[in-house]
């Protein structure tokens, strides 16, 4: 066969093969379509708005779900991932409350040798996107608005010496360090010590044979999977090489392994056994690369029965009785505080964020970690026309006409172009024609760091919330008072800012010593008493001190206490006492034992005397 003849066939075996692309991708959606109806946005938002309302009773709230009790754990997996969610359905709560507060606990634990974690840079990624989701700005943190999160905790993620260790956590450091960085699309310095491509590279190598991502081991697990793939969403367009792999066919095999270990019921089976949150990754890495959880035959399932289930069904499954969602109907000893088939605070709070992330998808808003600002109409419809064109083309397209859609393509803001859905097409058909792809740019956030900017006014109200704060602090006001110390620290000046400076001041550091007080009596418990049985008399002093010093706070402050510190401080005191008691009884029924041994002995040496005394009369007689 000459040269001719098999550049012939080459040239049609690669029709053959894009036609067929073409074709499956267009009869499966089709398919897909007329055998599902998908489930309507109003539906979707009444189910995140029954976990709001689960997790306000849990957390004991008729008014904003971020109150005292989740203002608390600001800064944990519990108290962060439900601001998140929130923001990104839209909803008002008290994100101001959370603002100030998560802004003071950033700046306490930097304050400390590990600042929020030695090993775990996760605890940055997730504070920078609860602060987003609230409105905050997490290159901005702390007293002097100079602790910069994205900075810190991705890019110029170091130890002492300066060696990187973004991945000292394994796979997840990379993973939400990507997703950090580009939640702003905020730029990399050149002097950082990880770029956004070093991040690529190091997720990349770490795929598995089959496709999927693993946590550690060689076995791929959904949850490590779908989380890889909505760090990799923005770049699922570029054809940017890595080790001779694009991310697009990274994520493709991704996504065919996914599908492939789906149940028929629409969960995902991981860490042994079906459970929620699996599936609600892989519904927000769908999502994040425009994909329809409700139309894409690749996740839909027939079960034994012959109902088809979407991924939407395989969340909704573990939804309760009382709006909140369980993770599993099996219990597992690793994991006590999940109870088979009763609302679980994890499932919840990452089933809120999946509703968000649906809801969003359907709605032609952004994805559910791009932050910015979200696009204008007009840019909606250049993407749509994109695509429309795009649509267009066929494998008899001429080149003209495949350059004149891509052209059209290049006129998009590169940091857009992840949302042209059907980019794969056009890649294809360019590949087909021999049309090079043209180097991407893409302008990147700086991040606006620099002073807090004076924005707001202290009003007449925030004055007199100040003058009624009570004589004798509690720790429940801390969120009242950190969040008017935001307010007045971003104010312009008026007459009496310094007189309320000095007064919240006060008040913030009468709070932050009842803190101390109460997370120092907490670890001298614990330290002190445990185990609480073996409590001795020689150790009364030690428990009085501790029992005093928890009586001195107030009923609201000694609440703080883990109840399991308390009822051990109790049982001591109580164990001390009835030693104490015991002893005294002992001590003074021994003395009457003395005193009637001494008093029988005296008594029967007089008797004897007395006798005696008697028979020397008789005798004398």
């Amino acid at each position: 066969m000459n040269k001719k003849s098999l550049k012939f066939l080459s040239v049609l075996l690669c029709s053959i093969i894009i036609v067929a692309t073409v074709f499956c991708t267009a009869t499966g959606t089709a398919f897909a379509q007329t055998s599902y109806n998908a489930v309507s946005v109003e539906q979707i938002r009444e189910v995140a708005n029954g976990i709001i309302e689960w997790k306000k009773s849990d957390v004991g709230s008729d008014n904003y779900l971020i109150n005292d009790v989740l203002l608390r754990q600001a800064g944990s997996t519990p108290g962060d991932w439900y601001p998140i969610g929130l923001g990104r359905l839209g909803v008002v709560d008290n994100q101001e409350g959370y603002l100030a507060v998560i802004n003071d606990n950033v700046q306490k634990r930097y304050d400390t040798k590990d600042k929020l974690d030695r090993a775990k840079a996760t605890e940055w990624h997730r504070i920078s996107l609860a602060v987003l989701a609230c409105g905050g700005n997490p290159r901005r943190m702390g007293e002097n608005g100079d602790i910069d999160l994205i900075a810190d905790g991705s890019y110029n993620r170091v130890d002492e010496s300066g060696v990187g260790i973004l991945g000292r956590q394994g796979i997840n450091g990379f993973i939400w360090g990507l997703i950090t960085l580009d939640s702003m699309y905020y730029e990399v310095p050149q002097s950082a010590y990880y770029s956004r491509d070093d991040i690529i590279l190091q997720i990349l190598k770490l795929q598995l044979d089959d496709g999927g991502w693993a946590l550690s081991g060689s076995t791929s697990d959904p949850d490590i999977t779908a989380m890889t793939i909505q760090s990799l969403a923005p770049y699922y367009n570029s054809e940017k090489q890595y080790d001779g792999k694009k991310v697009r066919s990274v994520v493709n095999k991704a996504i065919d392994w996914l599908s492939s270990v789906q149940l028929s019921s629409g969960d995902f089976y991981s860490w042994g056994m079906p459970n929620c949150e699996s599936t609600v990754q892989v519904v927000v890495a769908l999502s994040s690369l425009g994909i329809d959880i409700f139309t894409d035959s690749r996740f839909i399932k027939v079960d034994n029965d012959g109902k088809r289930n979407t991924l939407y069904d395989g969340i909704m499954k573990y939804r309760t009785a009382l709006g909140g969602f369980t993770h599993s109907y099996m219990n597992v000893i690793e994991n006590p505080s999940a109870v088979a088939g009763e609302p679980n605070t994890m499932a919840s709070e990452q089933v809120l964020y999946a509703m968000a992330a649906i809801i969003r998808q359907q709605s032609g808003l952004r994805r559910l970690y791009d932050f910015r600002e979200e696009q204008s109409y007009a840019l909606q419809q250049q993407i749509k026309a994109v695509e429309s064109q795009i649509e267009s083309l066929t494998i008899t397209s001429s080149i003209q006409e495949i350059k004149a859609v891509y052209d059209a393509y290049l006129e998009i803001e590169g940091s857009e172009r992840s949302y042209v859905k059907n980019y794969n097409k056009l890649s294809e058909l360019l590949a087909f024609a021999g049309i090079d792809y043209e180097k991407e740019n893409i302008s990147y956030n700086s991040g606006d760091i620099g002073a807090v900017i004076p924005t707001e006014y202290f009003t007449a109200e925030d004055i007199a919330a100040v003058e009624s704060l009570p004589k004798n602090l509690t720790t429940a006001y801390r969120p009242q008072v950190l969040k008017l110390w935001r307010k007045l620290q971003n104010s312009v000046e008026f007459d009496r800012k310094q007189e309320m400076t000095i007064l919240l001041e006060k008040a913030k550091n009468e709070i932050d010593a009842l803190q101390d007080e109460i997370d120092a009596l907490q670890r001298e418990i614990k330290e002190e008493l445990y185990p609480f049985e073996n409590i001795g008399l020689n150790q009364r002093k030690v428990v009085y001190g501790l029992y005093n010093r928890y009586m001195a706070l107030s009923e609201y402050d000694r609440a703080q206490i883990e109840q399991t510190d308390i009822e051990g401080l109790l049982r001591c005191k109580t164990q001390v006492d009835n030693l104490r008691t015991a002893l005294i009884v002992g001590i003074v029924c021994g003395v009457v034992a003395v005193g009637l041994t001494t008093f029988l002995i005296l008594h029967i040496r007089a008797r004897k005397k007395k006798k005696k005394s008697m028979a020397m009369q008789e005798s004398d007689e």
